[in-house]
């Protein structure tokens, strides 16, 4: 391990003497590993940005960059593929640069979608893919097998592994053994990784497994934590047997693409080196403007007992860019100084539930348009600034565009100075008439009013029709299907399906869900009339709501809601049955009333033809995790 702990030390002397005062060394302990994780999803960065990156690390002086973007086809979707000569020529060059900044690099491999631990095939394909980055020069990995399946998918694997995490730690030992044979180190993201979700007992175990020799990473208490402390950091280091390595989710916005994240880091306690081995940085899809809060991480690296947020802003964008255009970057960073879990005054526009304060947001947005017509005018003659400006003008363009097309939209309306989403544009009335036999026979609604489900696909879409008696509201679905034969999945919620999302609380509109909301997730009928049916709860807080709130694309699956979802505290059991015809299915769904007058819901209905998933709604404008946008439902 000699060679690991000499790619440690130009780091570990730069904390050192920046932690020196009156000649006497603070005796907290350093972090290990400080710097990026390229690690979000969406568009990764150009190759010409990670060598920016990069090289502004090795000024700064933050030691580790690890190569991992989710959307780099062969780090993870197509992991068992190796690169092309081309690419594998670039990170060639990553990894030379770095060496030159003084830098670590580290690449990491996802393949945990798709692969099965027991294949001896499969580990050699793995080990090849690695030896091809080792004969770069690169002599750090890292193994993630975060946001996959948390149970073995693979026959082979069942009959081998007795747990998930006997798999994991089986591959994990084997590789590490491996890599130390060439000087080689390997990190580890498990699938338990924060404390907001997932099987701790899975965590326990593979600690218990792994030599502790491999570190894992955390995110804290959430994905993206307010705070990251160190006695919450201990209590996780009991869980895994180890300290951790945190994986901070900030200034990372592949969960927000609708805006910049350029405040200073926050939350993190100054004495949080004692009980974790690093802290690395999830950037933003924008890798220039990452830079702002990435050099404040590094201020707080060298001094987390001195670390002043805004002084440490205040140097950053200075010494970046000079006075000058600190003053004219001033509204963005204003503006997007904010965090994920706080409200942004551009907010209310991507988050269909909260009234538009037209004033207030025109007025910030004229403030970031005269920034960028000042920036422009001096960035032709600073080479530096270009990047940063490009990558600020397209949040000044959407938002623009959003403004004006939610201005021009019937579905909202203006009162009192503010701009309004029109829920009541999704609102029925259904007497309380009688009760209907719940069979799959639609017998009983000859007489009943149908309409169509929303949707953009071309062809008949499903149709929808509602009765209700004093105790239930009743649904019946008539679904259409060709080809002939429903795609029906091993999960319900991966092939065809139907989604119902109820709001426990009708009278009070909010944009999230909680832990007394129900998820209803339904299977089509089998030739013997039966229908999978799967009711769980979920509940949104911080950034999450925020991610999944203006997500009109969100499909809940049984995997999502089996992984992070619990058993409803409350309600009676809703009672569904769908029967099979030669052209598609019908179902009867009833929903108890509970006393209600008033029920908010969401209804999705998704069909595959060929390769293409299409998914109707029963609202025109369908959030599934924002009930603010749901569908109302009356009773007489």
């Amino acid at each position: 391990m000699i060679f690991a702990v000499m790619r440690y030390v130009p780091f570990l002397v730069l904390a050192f003497c920046a932690s020196c005062t009156n000649g006497e060394a603070l005796t907290q302990r350093p972090f290990l590993q400080t710097g990026v994780i390229e690690g979000f999803y969406g568009p990764p960065w150009s190759h010409q940005d990670r060598l920016d990156v990069i090289r502004f690390m090795g000024r700064v002086g933050l030691s580790h960059y690890y190569y991992a973007p989710k959307d780099d086809p062969f780090h993870r979707a197509q992991w068992r593929e190796p690169y092309p000569e081309d690419e594998l020529a670039k990170l060639g060059e990553l990894a030379a640069v770095a060496v030159e900044s003084g830098v670590v690099f580290v690449y990491a491999i996802s393949p945990g979608g798709s692969m099965v631990y027991a294949d001896p095939d499969d580990y050699a394909t793995l080990r090849e893919k690695l030896s091809a980055i080792e004969a770069l020069g690169v002599r750090d990995f890292a193994l993630f097998v975060d946001d996959v399946a948390p149970t073995l998918q693979h026959q082979e694997d069942r009959q081998t592994f007795e747990t998930l995490a006997d798999a994991h730690a089986s591959v994990i030992n084997r590789l590490h053994g491996d890599l130390t044979t060439t000087g080689a180190t390997l990190a580890v993201t498990p699938t338990t990784y924060t404390n907001a979700w997932g099987d701790r007992e899975y965590l326990r175990r593979l600690g218990a497994l792994v030599t502790a020799e491999v570190p894992f990473f955390w995110t804290g208490i959430d994905v993206a934590s307010p705070e990251v402390t160190a006695n919450q950091a201990a209590e996780w280091a009991d869980l895994m047997s180890r300290d951790p390595l945190v994986w901070d989710n900030y200034p990372v916005n592949d969960y927000a693409r609708w805006r910049l994240f350029l405040g200073p880091l926050g939350g993190r306690a100054s004495d949080l080196s004692e009980r974790t081995l690093g802290i690395l940085a999830n950037p933003m899809n924008e890798a220039h403007a990452s830079m702002i809060p990435l050099a404040t991480l590094a201020d707080y690296v060298r001094d987390p007992q001195s670390y002043d947020s805004v002084a440490a802003l205040q140097r950053t964008l200075t010494g970046l860019y000079g006075e000058e255009v600190t003053e004219m970057l001033d509204p963005f960073v204003t503006i997007y100084g904010d965090y994920g879990w706080e409200s942004n005054l551009f907010e209310s526009l991507f988050i269909p539930g909260t009234a538009i304060d037209l004033e207030a947001v025109k007025r910030g947005l004229a403030q970031l348009e005269a920034s960028l017509r000042q920036l422009d005018s001096v960035s032709n003659s600073r080479a530096e600034l270009q990047p940063l400006v490009e990558e600020l003008r397209p949040f000044v363009v959407q938002t623009q565009s959003r403004l004006a097309e939610l201005q021009a939209d019937l579905r909202y309306v203006t009162r009192d100075g503010h701009l309004v989403f029109r829920a009541d544009l999704d609102r029925v009335t259904v007497p309380a008439e009688h009760a209907v036999n719940v069979d799959g026979n639609l017998g009983e609604w000859a007489e009943a009013s149908w309409k169509p489900l929303h949707g953009t696909a071309r062809g008949t879409p499903p149709r929808i029709a509602l009765q209700s008696d004093a105790d239930f509201l009743y649904f019946a679905l008539r679904i259409p299907h060709v080809p002939r034969t429903v795609n029906a999945a091993p999960r319900i919620g991966e092939g065809d399906h139907v989604a119902l999302v109820l709001q426990a609380d009708p009278s009070a509109p909010r944009n999230y869900l909680t832990s007394d909301d129900v998820i209803v997730l339904l299977s089509p009928p089998t030739d013997q009339a039966e229908t999978g049916v799967l009711i769980r709860s979920m509940a949104f807080h911080g950034f999450m709501s925020k991610w999944l709130a203006d997500n009109s694309n969100l499909r809940f699956s049984e995997f999502h809601v089996s992984t992070f979802g619990s058993e409803p505290s409350t309600g009676q059991p809703i009672n569904a049955v769908g029967q099979a015809f030669s052209d598609g299915y019908s179902m009867e769904i009833a929903v108890p009333r509970e006393g209600n007058d008033l029920l908010r819901l969401s209804l999705t209905v998704a069909t595959t033809v060929g390769a293409q998933r299409r998914i109707y709604s029963l609202a025109e404008r369908n959030y599934p995790a924002n009930p603010a946008t749901y569908f109302e439902v009356n009773f007489q």
